[in-house]
């Protein structure tokens, strides 16, 4: 089964080799570009709504961690019914060939959604969000300047620096603001 959605060409990759090998992937453009930041800014709105979700299940659940549990359990379900409606099959050759790194991803996710209802419960969500926002993006350009985990190399210019240091800077004021 392909990865890429059918009508959709796979990007093809950039001739200049990372580390290891990796070639970075092309910026997409026009329609595409718009497309993808118009699903990043969905996807960013759904942070504090989850931050306050879990926060208000643990509330009533009485435990951090049984919310982190049932959260996953609840995503699971929703994806294992997706999977059926779309009637996709498994590849588990491709699976034994990922590295073992890459099985880690929902014991990153139980530890996020975790800290995210303590984090939400102890400072609220518009902190509790603010703060993780600026450990992302932190966490974000190391891992592309360094092209780790997977991650095609994109070295950080001056362009990508001066964003991010605007980014932390609101962030920043959002925190520290003026009072």
């Amino acid at each position: 089964m392909p990865t890429v959605p059918p009508g959709r060409t796979p990007p093809q990759p950039d001739p200049t080799p990372g580390p290891e090998g990796r070639t970075a992937t092309p910026s997409p453009r026009g329609t595409e570009r718009s497309f993808l930041l118009l699903v990043a800014v969905l996807a960013g709105s759904l942070l504090p709504t989850q931050f306050a979700t879990n926060g208000a299940l643990a509330a009533a659940l009485g435990s951090v961690t049984l919310t982190g549990a049932t959260s996953y359990l609840v995503g699971s379900v929703l994806l294992l019914g997706l999977l059926a409606v779309w009637r996709w099959r498994p590849t588990w050759e491709a699976a034994r060939r990922a590295p073992a790194w890459s099985w880690l991803g929902g014991v990153v996710g139980s530890a996020y959604v975790v800290g995210s209802v303590i984090l939400t419960r102890e400072l609220g969500a518009a902190l509790a969000t603010t703060l993780v926002i600026a450990s992302q993006i932190i966490t974000a350009i190391l891992l592309d300047h360094f092209g780790v985990l997977g991650l095609p190399r994109r070295r950080l210019n001056r362009a990508r620096l001066l964003a991010t240091a605007l980014a932390l800077a609101a962030l920043a004021l959002r925190l520290w603001g003026l009072r």
